[in-house]
């Protein structure tokens, strides 16, 4: 696990609404579940609501996660964070969830996605890289149940330097809550961060490819600053990860107009600079307006004249596609992708033309056959098409192009 050892809290967010991404990462968590053995029909899944304030708090979306192999690869595409919970007080888990959750920690490690175990939690992750569940703790003065609810700091613990969680204490010795009765021994593909004076390992980091932490106390309390901090560090890490998922779809979004355009021969060409004082592309809450764009290949113009006159209806059609295909190598820089778009406005085609020619649908057509062919499932547009007496370059088509795009965008 690569670690950074500052918290600055809420920056995966605060990046992500700059650049138009998810803000808020989904956290799956996984319950317990209170079973009643006369009637089966009431099994109900159990989450105390401090997990889920705790991870609201730290800024994620908090969502119970079902024991359901079946669908676990969906839910794991949807998460962008999970963190396995504590068992009930005084209870051991039941053979369905510890088996539900090693499923889950060998498809989230190979996922990469961030983990946060906690308590049982954390005893579980440290079985999967390789340490050993210890049923029994060290006789010593440490008292590591202190009392039946763990709402009150029990016993310091001694943070290893250069751990994920040097930074996080503050000053002065730092002190947890505590509710366990078994814990987390040996050696595997994790490092020890912290321990109690009796040598019971209080918290490790994960030697794997993603975030994974290991707290063996309780920080859902929030009964100190290191305890945020905790939850803070997930989330955000949570956050990046969403937002790496949002860049991947948004980059897989455009390979597939790319690869629409080469099956017909053609490519998205550089967006260019505009010629005078304006933008090429202005966003506006969901919209986006792609301002006129000419018939450029390779940068240089296609073709000039007037419909009706030296330039046929098939060139003009040449002429207006290639016009969209500047017009869309726009759009996906203002957008951030071509699979943010969620479909389009209106498309306006402006046709250089002698009096008497009459056929500029015709022309524009040529633009909005592309769009459709690009973009199958979200291309209807309205549209206009104008005959003008003259246009910038002396081409013979324009195109301006308005999109609406996801919040994600």
């Amino acid at each position: 696990m690569t670690t950074e050892t500052t918290v600055a809290t809420g920056n995966a967010r605060r990046h992500s609404t700059q650049s138009h991404e998810p803000r808020w990462p989904v956290i799956l968590m996984t319950p317990d579940v209170s079973e009643a053995p006369d009637a089966p029909t009431e099994t109900e899944y159990v989450v105390r609501a401090n997990y889920a304030d705790a991870i609201a708090e730290a800024g994620g979306i908090p969502l119970i996660l079902p024991y359901n192999t079946w669908n676990l690869a969906s839910a794991l595409a949807l998460a962008d964070g999970i963190v396995l919970t504590g068992a009930r007080p005084g209870t051991e888990v039941t053979g369905a969830r510890r088996q539900f959750e090693i499923q889950l920690v060998e498809q989230a490690l190979k996922a990469g996605k961030p983990l946060l175990g906690i308590c049982h939690g954390m005893q579980l992750i440290g079985e999967c890289l390789g340490g050993e569940f210890q049923t029994e703790l060290p006789a010593a003065a440490v008292s590591h149940i202190p009392q039946d609810i763990p709402d009150v700091l029990a016993h310091e613990i001694i943070v290893e330097q250069g751990s994920v969680l040097t930074d996080w204490v503050g000053k002065g010795p730092a002190r947890v809550n505590s509710l366990h009765r078994h814990a987390l021994a040996g050696q595997g593909r994790f490092r020890v961060a912290a321990r109690a004076p009796d040598g019971t390992i209080e918290a490790f980091e994960g030697d794997t490819d993603g975030f994974c932490l290991g707290i063996q106390w309780h920080p859902e309390y929030r009964l100190s600053e290191l305890d945020r901090n905790i939850m803070r560090a997930f989330v955000d890490r949570s956050a990046e990860a969403a937002v790496r998922k949002a860049r991947s779809a948004s980059s897989a979004g455009s390979n597939r107009v790319r690869e629409r355009l080469a099956q017909l021969e053609l490519a998205l060409p550089e967006a260019s600079s505009p010629p005078g004082a304006f933008s090429g592309a202005v966003r506006t809450g969901n919209i986006i307006t792609v301002s006129g764009q000419v018939p450029l290949k390779d940068g240089v113009v296609l073709q000039t004249g007037h419909l009706g006159a030296c330039v046929s209806i098939e060139e003009g059609r040449e002429c207006a596609r290639w016009a969209l295909l500047n017009a869309l190598a726009q759009l996906e820089g203002a957008a951030g992708g071509f699979d943010n778009i969620l479909g389009f406005v209106r498309l306006a085609g402006y046709v250089a033309a002698d009096a008497a020619f009459e056929r500029h649908g015709a022309v524009v057509d040529g633009a909005s056959e592309l769009l459709r062919e690009l973009f199958p499932d979200r291309w209807a547009h309205a549209r206009i098409a104008i005959g003008v007496t003259s246009l910038p370059r002396g081409v013979p088509v324009e195109v301006e192009l308005t999109a609406v795009v996801g919040d994600e965008a």
